[in-house]
């Protein structure tokens, strides 16, 4: 995978997508332009989260798109994903650095 480029990034949030299904949303805001994804669920328990992050690095990876999960480290690892978003009440950066490697966004 290429060097991020964060000139279009999305947080996603399943409350602002008005009932449709995440994965549409994110679809139609890739083919849009959206050049990152960050995935946020502050509602969600561990295993859909997982299953949902899964699915979204699928399709994201046949665009070129990177996966940030917002603030779940161990969903991060879970699925793969190209990096994760500490804010400043989760865990240490360097913390974060070491669990999710060199490579991680």
């Amino acid at each position: 995978m290429r060097a991020p480029d964060y000139g279009v990034y999305l947080v996603t949030d399943r409350g602002l997508c008005l009932g449709r299904p995440l994965e549409d949303v994110v679809r139609e805001a890739v083919s849009g332009g959206v050049t990152v994804v960050q995935l946020r669920e502050k509602h969600t328990d561990t295993r859909e989260f997982v299953e949902l992050a899964r699915s979204l690095k699928k399709e994201l990876e046949r665009h070129d798109v990177p996966l940030l999960i917002n603030d779940r480290i161990d969903v991060a690892l879970a699925c793969g994903a190209d990096g994760v978003h500490v804010g400043q009440s989760d865990m240490p950066y360097p913390e974060a650095r070491r669990l999710m490697g060199p490579k991680a966004s």
